[in-house]
């Protein structure tokens, strides 16, 4: 009578398990840094930068590591970090801090593996004055990335390759409005054309997949409001956003074109996750009964770890969000409580066979 008990039971736990599985949140958040702090960019190795009170900070995933005065914008998959300081960027590595300076101010935004830097510096120009121009810098040396129609620029990514993204200007004062750009080859082009005015590129992978946000034309409340896009060779996707919110803007993409972003209405912003051409918003993938609520997303690493900012009881912490360690496939628990059932039972009979011998 015991057998058919055992394969009840058994049954019922492989009924069960699909949903045990989908109530099974997809990531944990990890608090990195204090009150008021954001987190900017993550690497490999799920080390992570931002700003914390005015200082720039470094996690290295067992401490926080105070940098001085500013923030922490990037950082690549040895640990060297990239940000700015005062009216200067800075570069960090092995301890070192090393300043990046133009005429006047200069940041950096984003760094690869070689130690190439991307940011934006002020030249002074014979024409046009003090004008402020998307730089690289490696090693000292300082590179001028030019524009797109010849007035301002500035840069935020760079990937393996070199190549760099950005907004640059399309016609000057008054408002200098940007258009997203990729700098490769030694040229600066313009990848799409927005209606609005502010458009960047904020982010490039090593496939030259680009994320970042465009203006649309003005919409209810929002003068211009945004929306989060995808470029991958000519191709531009408009990601969009959940209902509710009248903007969406694209922080972060890896090489397995995984987008990060946020969306809302600068009032209620909440972070996503973009993939495999469906939207999420990351809320909806962390334990509800954590309390926080994810505001903001900005990098992600090819192992699917993010760094963003969450809140909780008024308070927002950098955090990084990591992926639940992965269980069995309901069709692989039902294989395992089969074949135990069958020992189980063939152990059974063996006994009872012994028995009558």
């Amino acid at each position: 009578m015991r057998t058919p008990l055992l394969a009840r039971f058994a049954a019922g736990l492989l009924l069960a398990m699909p949903l045990l599985a989908a109530a099974d949140p997809r990531y944990t958040v990890t608090v990195l840094a204090g009150p008021d702090s954001r987190a900017w960019d993550i690497n490999l190795s799920g080390q992570v930068v931002g700003a914390n009170g005015g200082n720039a900070w470094l996690h290295d995933g067992a401490a926080y590591i105070d940098l001085g005065s500013g923030t922490a914008f990037g950082i690549n998959d040895f640990g060297q970090v990239a940000g700015h300081s005062g009216n200067n960027g800075f570069f960090y590595s092995g301890g070192v801090m090393t300043a990046i300076t133009g005429w006047g101010f200069t940041t950096a935004r984003g760094l690869n593996n070689d130690g190439v830097v991307v940011g934006m510096a002020e030249f002074e120009d014979a024409e046009n004055g003090f004008v402020r121009h998307a730089i690289s810098w490696q090693n000292g040396v300082t590179t001028d990335l030019g524009t797109v129609y010849g007035f301002q620029s500035r840069a935020y990514g760079v990937n393996s390759q070199g190549h760099v993204v950005g907004g640059s200007d399309i016609g000057g004062a008054p408002n200098y409005p940007l258009t997203p750009f990729l700098y490769r080859d030694g040229a600066m082009s313009e990848i799409a054309q927005f209606p609005g005015p502010w458009s960047e590129a904020t982010a490039i992978n090593d496939h030259d997949q680009i994320v970042g946000f465009g203006n649309l034309l003005p919409n209810g409340p929002e003068l211009y409001p945004r929306t989060a896009f995808m470029w991958d060779d000519g191709v531009l996707t408009d990601i969009g956003a959940l209902s509710g919110g009248a903007n969406s803007f694209a922080y972060g993409i890896n090489n397995a074109s995984q987008v990060v972003g946020w969306f809302g209405n600068f009032a209620s912003e909440r972070g996503f996750l973009f993939e495999h051409g469906s939207f999420y918003d990351l809320n909806t993938l962390i334990d509800p009964a954590s309390g926080w609520v994810i505001a903001e997303a900005n990098a992600i690493n090819d192992l699917g770890q993010i760094a963003g900012t969450a809140c909780r009881d008024g308070s927002c912490h950098a955090v990084r969000l990591d992926l639940v360690p992965a269980v069995p496939e309901p069709a692989t628990w039902g294989m395992l409580l089969a074949g135990c059932t069958l020992v189980g039972w063939r152990r059974r009979l063996r006994t009872r066979g012994a028995l009558f011998r």
